[in-house]
């Protein structure tokens, strides 16, 4: 067959063919081979009088994702919760959330919750479903037989009216009630009872200082309330005259908060307290201190530089330094974090206490009239009193109440043996975790999303609780559950007259309100308080004084338990704490900030050490220590001490569903029951290891495998001296690039961003944010193996060297940079992707084949290609924010600058007959960014803060030299002086 005939016979060419299915949209071409099934509309039939359909309600309620109670306004549409985001009118986290709380929706729609009661069949012994009558009638049953005094209620941090809630339920039964929380911070109480007399811990005013020294404290991760602290540490980097706040972190491994600091010191493990001790020696003797020292002068007077650095191997100088900086300005030293959890943790926070004082930072920067709730909390030794008190038979009745000590506990204490000796179980939990099955009774509490309550994250705050939506599943609030109980339990017939554990609530605020508000009718009390979603009361302030009982303590070196050669650290996760966020895959797809690792555990050593084993990354090793082994990939981490290694908490799980079973190791599991000496806390830094080559190797799946930028300065940085003394803003130093053509003219708006490379942490609530906003799905781990994540914004870490050979880390958040001069649009051969009149690269997704010309010549690598058509199980599904479309196999998609909000506030503006005013539209990084690292706006606006800033002499563009474009300027990390 002839060209011609073969041109004549297949009438038309593929070119042409691709150019008419640009035209038409691709919708007849298609619609018989890809279209998605047939399914019905139901109509309302009778439209609910407060839905209106497309306008969202908002309801206020608080986090309880962790202890720091995060004020939070829920976004609604139709009935179902699509998107939470910070309360602006809560202090804790002032409008911002962490990726934790963005991905909390996910326990909302988890499809591993369990759905209704359940009960264990005593001859299968597996558990069989029940309805409520019947659940709640057996829990009664075993309550009318209890012996006097042999019940306990196991619960989290709980706080506010319903402690005294569960108190009053344990009264006549005279039950115990445990709180457990896996790091309740044992040695900052024990510490500040010693020092100060006060056995609480208190706020730390990050904000209102200028100079922070960190012992271990991973306040950028776990340590207390990580949202306030990144707010203050936000407010530590602005650059005010020329001057910025000073951060120094001491510890042995440098994690998310180490490397933000402006100098990392890698003290040797435990010996924490006494590089404290010797600032506080240099303090005295050099006559520093701005508080009469008294006896501690004589505490410190051994403890000189050159002993110290001794025993530290940190330099007499440096120490010196430290001491001199930390007099010179607005102080406070902090301390904490798994690197301070050894037998001697109290003993280090005295000594870090003992600065605090020296520095005169009571009642400044450490503000005692303010203490946080998790003070309440029990200690670690309690709780080994409790497994023994199990184990010994003297507790017949256990309700678990959203804790899971069998898989948060050391393996040490065999937890789940000591179950076995409790006659009857009861979960109050919404999982079924490692502890919850071990239960005999199963009543699955609704999620804080769908239920009444409070909580007192500090002194001064009380957020609401408040259902934003029906139960998913047929579910109740522990307090209903135990309400209902207690109507057929002979002790507690009189204990509550409520029949619903809402009107217990409304009944203990109508009491604070007569006290509080005594002028204000309760109604429009109650309504104010839910509408605001929290209330503040202004602490009184306290006199806090040095407590006689400061010189009995004496200061004594680290005990580990083993032979081995490497000291090992366990250290939680930001993303899954203990474990508990394990079951979320948003989570689990969030990039590590340091090893970019997802889905998986590993084990971070020293290169040299490394090279020396043959090990790469991905490499296995077999882990050794006293409790057991386990086998782990490896990530070779410059920032860590040769002598030691370390591994993150959170994975490993048996149970608890699909996303969390079976993925990485539990080093739990293998962790002695060591405690702190003074407080009773657990002794994580108390464990050596020997870690021997298995002699293969696997891919460590991470989201980015180099290490460094190389020479494409991708990330910049700018000396603090050097600011300011360039002429013009970050373009005057380099010539226009030439163009063939004119210049696009924008008439109102030229969205853009400004991104403060000083004040990103890294710490990925962008990326968790977005995924939320824009319906992105998760892949798996097999899938971002080939590299197929789906995120719209990454966050991309380099390690660089500082001029000493230290250790420099940058995180920059790489998303579509909608540039003017965009690569990707022309060479789409259907137009999908195309330039809008406001400077938007948008995307038609119907027009889209998938010929991912646009990815290969985007310069940023920020297009996501769907290899699939991934599915959201149900009910995950709910979650679907129906503003955006949910993309489907064949199609490309990036970041679009939230354009569904863009168009909605432009909708609003435009009904009042004007243009959209600056910040009046946020975009979802922006909305939930902690650290204000990201600012969104009209760059056409000359007042608009994006605008301002995207002028700033510290402003460049990535990659500006292939004339893109971009409507993104990143503002660059800033260095200082290193100690």
């Amino acid at each position: 067959m002839s060209r011609k005939e073969k041109k004549g016979k297949e009438g038309m060419k593929r070119r042409d063919f691709l150019k008419v299915l640009g035209v038409v949209g691709g919708t007849a071409a298609v619609a018989g081979s890809c279209s998605e099934p047939v399914e019905q509309i139901i109509p309302y039939v009778i439209p609910p009088e407060n839905v209106i359909p497309g306008v969202p309600k908002f309801y206020t309620t608080t986090c309880r994702e962790c202890s720091s109670g995060c004020g939070l306004v829920v976004k609604n549409r139709e009935g179902r919760a699509i998107k939470v985001e910070g309360n602006p009118e809560s202090p804790i986290n002032m409008g911002k959330t962490c990726a934790v709380g963005q991905a909390s929706l996910q326990g909302l729609y988890n499809p591993d919750r369990v759905r209704s009661p359940l009960v264990r069949n005593p001859e299968t012994q597996r558990f069989e479903a029940a309805g409520w009558q019947r659940g709640e009638e057996i829990l009664a049953e075993k309550l009318n037989s209890l012996g006097s005094g042999k019940i306990v209620y196991l619960s989290n941090d709980i706080s506010g009216t319903y402690s005294k809630f569960v108190a009053e339920f344990l009264k006549p039964l005279r039950g115990k009630h445990y709180v457990y929380e896996t790091f309740s911070h044992e040695p900052i109480r024990k510490a500040n009872s010693i020092v100060f007399g006060r056995d609480e811990i208190p706020s730390y005013r990050i904000d209102k200082a200028d100079y922070l020294l960190s012992f271990g404290a991973d306040y950028l991760e776990t340590w207390l309330s990580t949202v306030s602290n990144s707010i203050g540490h936000s407010k530590l980097r602005d650059i005010d005259h020329g001057k910025t706040g000073q951060i120094v972190h001491i510890e042995p491994r440098s994690g998310m908060t180490a490397s933000n600091a402006d100098t990392w010191i890698a003290a040797k493990p435990g010996t924490e307290q006494y590089l404290a001790l010797g600032i506080a020696n240099v303090m005295i003797s050099k006559g520093l201190n701005k508080v009469a020292a008294g006896p501690v002068a004589k505490m410190v007077s051994g403890y000189t530089p050159e002993k110290v650095a001794a025993l530290t191997e940190v330099s007499a100088d440096t120490i010196e330094k430290i001491a001199r900086d930390f007099t010179a300005s607005k102080s406070l030293a902090i301390g904490g974090g798994a690197a301070n959890t050894g037998s001697n943790a109290t003993e280090t926070m005295v000594a870090v206490n003992i600065l605090n004082y020296l520095a005169g930072n009571i009642g400044e920067t450490v503000d005692f009239s303010d203490p946080l709730s998790i003070s309440g909390a029990n200690t670690f030794g309690d709780m080994k009193k409790l497994v023994e008190e199990m184990r010994s038979g003297k507790v017949e009745i256990l309700i678990v109440h959203n804790v899971n000590p069998v898989f948060t506990l050391p393996g040490e204490l065999k937890v789940a043996e000591a179950l076995e000796k409790v006659p009857f179980i009861v979960s109050l939990s919404a999982f079924l975790d490692e502890t919850s099955e071990k239960a005999h009774l199963v009543l699955p509490e609704s999620t804080n999303f769908e239920s009444w309550g409070d909580y007192s994250p500090k002194k001064s705050v009380t957020g609401i609780v408040q259902p934003v939506m029906r139960p998913v599943f047929n579910t109740k609030s522990a307090g209903d559950t135990l309400i209902s109980v207690s109507k057929n339990v002979e002790a507690l017939k009189n204990a509550f007259a409520e029949k619903k554990y809402y009107d217990y609530l409304r009944g203990a605020w109508k009491e604070r309100a007569a006290i509080i508000a005594p002028g204000t009718g309760f109604e429009k009390f109650w309504e104010d308080l839910v509408v605001k979603g929290l209330i503040t009361i202004a602490p009184a302030p306290v006199e806090v004084a040095l407590s006689p009982k400061v010189s009995s303590v004496s200061f004594s070196d680290p005990k580990f338990s083993g032979e081995g050669s490497f000291h090992l650290i366990a250290y939680p996760s930001y993303r899954f704490l203990d474990g508990r966020g394990a079951n979320k895959p948003w989570l689990q797809e969030l990039p590590d900030a340091l090893t970019t690792s997802v889905w998986d555990s590993w084990l971070e050593i020293n290169p040299a050490v490394a090279a020396k084993m043959g090990l790469e990354d991905g490499s296995y090793v077999k882990v050794d220590v006293p409790g057991g082994s386990f086998e782990v990939q490896v990530f070779v981490y410059e920032g860590i001490r040769p002598d030691t290694v370390a591994i993150p908490l959170g994975q490993g799980h048996t149970s608890y569903g699909r996303y969390a079973k079976g993925r990485g190791v539990n080093p739990f599991a293998l962790l002695p029951a060591a405690t702190d000496a003074l407080s009773g806390g657990p002794s994580l830094l108390s464990t050596k290891a020997n870690v021997s080559s298995l002699r293969k190797r696997d891919l460590l799946v991470r989201t980015q495998y180099t290490k460094s930028q190389g020479d494409r300065h991708v990330a910049k940085t700018i000396a603090l001296d050097q600011i300011g003394h360039h002429n013009g803003a970050h373009g005057a130093h380099h010539s226009e690039h030439p163009d063939f053509y004119p210049e696009k003219e924008y008439s109102k708006y030229r969205w853009g961003m400004a991104i403060d490379l000083n004040k990103c942490t890294g710490c990925g609530a962008c990326v968790t944010a977005c995924s939320a906003e824009n319906n992105i799905p998760f892949v798996g781990k097999k899938q971002m193996a080939k590299r197929r994540e789906m995120g719209w914004i990454r966050i991309e870490r380099f390690f660089e060297k500082n001029s000493d050979g230290s250790l420099d880390v940058r995180f920059l958040p790489m998303l579509c940079q909608q540039c003017g001069n965009a690569p990707c649009e022309p060479v789409c051969p259907v137009f999908a992707t195309y330039h809008n009149h406001e400077g938007l690269n948008g995307m038609i997704y119907n027009r889209c084949v998938g010929t991912r010309y646009c990815a290969n010549n985007c310069t940023y690598k920020v297009r996501r290609f769907n290899w699939y058509t991934y599915k959201f199980p149900e009910p995950l599904n709910w979650q679907l924010n129906p503003d955006v479309t949910v993309r489907s196999k064949g199609i490309m998609e990036k970041c679009t600058f939230c354009v569904q909000r863009i168009s909605y506030g432009k909708d609003l503006a435009k009904d009042e007959g004007r243009l959209l005013r600056d910040r009046e539209v946020l975009t979802a990084c922006e909305q939930a960014c902690p650290s204000d690292a990201i600012v969104f706006g009209n760059l056409l606006d000359d007042k608009s803060k994006a605008s301002v800033l995207s002028e700033d002499a510290r402003g460049y563009k990535v990659l500006e030299v292939v004339n893109t474009k971009p409507a993104i300027t990143y503002l660059k990390k800033v260095k200082q002086e290193r100690v």
